[in-house]
């Protein structure tokens, strides 16, 4: 998959940017708060229709700009054309068109342009809660799935609605509340069923691509690994019949907790994903150097499971993750991003040096994208050098 262009109209910080990208590795830099990051979100937002930095589309919009507008020109190895267009205004929210036609359903076209993104913000997947981890997974699968994704958006309104169903009896007593309680319960655990049992297939095949991704940045050492703990903390197989019994056990188990609490305590909204470096608990015993390391090689590992899964090269979007990293792991990460069959990266930094050394900016396929100083208010076009 390749971003040939992309147009920004009143998003973020940028008035109005139109910006060429080359095949090979983009470089986009400028002083910090001027936009980098922003022609990342928008890129993100073309492949996933959502930002990675907020879930309301409104925050995006330019001081005081009642909509904007986002257009990107993409080229797939079996579409060879896929323009994809998002407009987003304020009061009637977003609208998503692909080669001109209107997308209806979010899984009809996220997956149509995998990406894998790096950010400081991967910390927290290592080192944060496990809603961290979950995102995550979700994120991969969605991409690779549509199904999966259907099934996550209707787990979500039904755990919405058992979970109003939970509040009311906590509230106001049982009533005649049990039998709804009972029909939200039964497509509970049949929806759940299938999205537990996706998650174990994917870690399955995932835990690998993981081993691998690990060796690639030099780690030869320890051994990376994860398990995933779901439906009332039990260790699963992927079998949905074995899914399921165990579901139903545990929801049995906190019957009486969730009545008293008013939510719903089991089911994959609340499963954990342990990641583990020779058997210890990664979270807890890691140094900040192994969090790094071990979040590259997830980042790495989700490219290879997308491009083996989609059948498409995923596009790589890096934002300042080089500015904490040693010589020696910026030239390793930057001659893996080179490696043939990765295709297209971009990158943000606040200095073009940081890459100099190791990035040739003039070759035929890279580019280097500078951003202005300052962006005025009026509107104007992001300059784009070639080096």
């Amino acid at each position: 998959m390749l971003l040939h262009s992309l147009r920004l109209k009143d998003f973020r910080a940028h008035a109005a940017s139109d910006i060429q990208f080359g095949t090979g590795m983009n470089l986009v830099c400028g002083a910090n708060g001027i936009g980098k990051t922003n022609i990342l979100e928008a890129i993100h937002f073309l492949s996933l229709t959502k930002s990675f930095l907020t879930s309301k589309d409104q925050y995006l919009l330019r001081h005081n700009a009642p909509f904007f507008e986002l257009i990107g020109e993409f080229a797939g190895e079996h579409r060879k054309q896929i323009n994809v267009r998002v407009a987003f205004v304020l009061g009637e929210g977003k609208k998503i068109f692909v080669n001109g036609s209107p997308v209806e359903r979010k899984a009809d076209h996220i997956g149509t342009i995998p990406t894998v993104l790096l950010s400081p913000q991967d910390y927290a997947l290592t080192a944060g809660g496990p809603s961290e981890r979950r995102r995550f997974i979700n994120n991969i699968v969605c991409q690779a799935s549509s199904s999966y994704l259907d099934d996550l958006l209707r787990y979500r309104r039904t755990l919405k609605q058992r979970n109003e169903v939970l509040y009311r009896m906590k509230r106001f007593g049982p009533g005649g509340g049990e039998d709804t309680l009972e029909s939200w319960t039964n497509e509970l655990v049949e929806i759940g069923t299938r999205i537990v049992s996706a998650r174990l297939k994917f870690c399955s095949v995932f835990s690998e691509l993981l081993t691998d991704a690990h060796v690639l940045l030099g780690d030869v050492v320890e051994r990376p690994s994860f398990e995933y703990r779901g439906v009332g903390g039990t260790s699963l197989t992927d079998k949905p019949a074995d899914i399921k019994a165990a579901f139903w056990s545990a929801l049995r188990r906190e019957k009486h907790r969730e009545r008293h609490r008013g939510i719903t305590l089991v089911g994959p909204h609340r499963d954990e994903i342990t990641f583990f470096l020779d058997d210890l608990d990664l979270r807890r015993y890691a140094s900040q150097g192994q969090h790094r390391t071990f979040g590259m090689a997830l980042k790495l590992a989700q490219f290879q499971y997308l491009r083996n899964v989609t059948d498409e090269t995923p596009i790589m979007l890096l934002d300042d993750v080089f500015d904490n990293l040693d010589r020696e792991r910026i030239q390793l990460f930057i001659r893996i991003l080179q490696n043939e069959g990765m295709g297209q990266s971009i990158i943000t930094a606040a200095r073009k040096e940081i890459l100099d050394e190791f990035v040739e900016l003039d070759a035929e396929a890279n580019k280097l994208i500078e951003l202005p100083m300052f962006m005025e208010n009026k509107l104007t076009e992001v300059p784009v050098h070639t080096e």
